[in-house]
């Protein structure tokens, strides 16, 4: 991957802080987007902007921020519904925002900045629960099956440019809360880490056989295949899911 400049959206914590880090650790100038103030991520390798994506003002000073011109953008922010009560109106606009409109519009003002002949990768972090949604998780799932459908019509309006907006389609990530939770079950029931880990992605993902968690640098290894595609890349899906591919795209 040759890439040069990027951005990372949601930056300040999970899978987009290393994404950020581990990008810029590599020799690209990295501008990393969060809703965290900087004082609470502490210093890390890359130009951190602190922005709200729910609130459309703030769209305009990032593409600014790139100067108009960036070859690789990773939107990876993300926003969830509220454990165990149905989202109020505000807080499943605020979802949808984050996780569907943020992303389309803030890469429609970046590539209206963009010189016509500078190539671009887009990758939009999905999840495969746009496939299926409980009671609780169908704000979350509605949200990002829709930024599927913004992601599609991106690409379509990009194919007479070097420019590729591709998906990157994840399972359970293995993240530090999660992987402190599971050891916490595990300890409570006396029973090998690897045992709980599976039943609760069985138990979570019933329409998949899932028997591992997703690691961060996996998510880097497939952005870094999708970049080196070039505009070949341009609507193409990645699925990476946890060693499964049990339900349709």
């Amino acid at each position: 991957m040759s890439t040069e400049r990027a951005l990372v959206t949601g930056a300040s914590h999970g899978l987009g802080l290393a994404l950020a880090t581990r990008l810029a650790a590599e020799g690209h100038t990295v501008t990393g987007v969060g809703s965290r103030p900087a004082s609470e991520i502490g210093e890390v390798p890359f130009g951190y902007v602190q922005a709200d994506l729910a609130r459309p003002d703030t769209h305009a000073g990032i593409v600014t921020e790139l100067g108009g011109a960036v070859d690789l953008v990773v939107h990876s922010a993300v926003r969830y519904s509220p454990a165990g009560r149905a989202p109020t109106f505000t807080e499943h606009e605020e979802i949808l925002r984050v996780n569907a409109l943020a992303p389309y519009h803030l890469t429609l003002g970046l590539l209206a900045a963009q010189p016509e002949d500078r190539p671009c990768t887009v990758v939009m972090v999905n999840s495969e629960s746009m496939f299926h949604a409980d009671r609780d998780a169908a704000p979350y799932a509605a949200s990002k099956a829709a930024l599927r459908l913004l992601t599609a019509g991106l690409a379509e309006a990009c194919r007479s440019r070097p420019i590729a907006v591709a998906t990157l389609l994840l399972g359970p990530l293995d993240d530090d809360q999660k992987q402190a939770d599971l050891r916490r079950v595990a300890e409570k029931l006396n029973l090998p880490l690897a045992d709980v880990t599976r039943r609760f992605l069985r138990k979570s993902n019933p329409d998949l056989v899932i028997d591992h968690l997703i690691a961060y640098e996996a998510c880097l290894r497939s952005i870094r295949y999708i970049a080196d595609l070039g505009r070949t890349a341009n609507g193409m899906v990645l699925r990476l899911d946890g060693g499964s591919a049990g339900s349709l795209i």
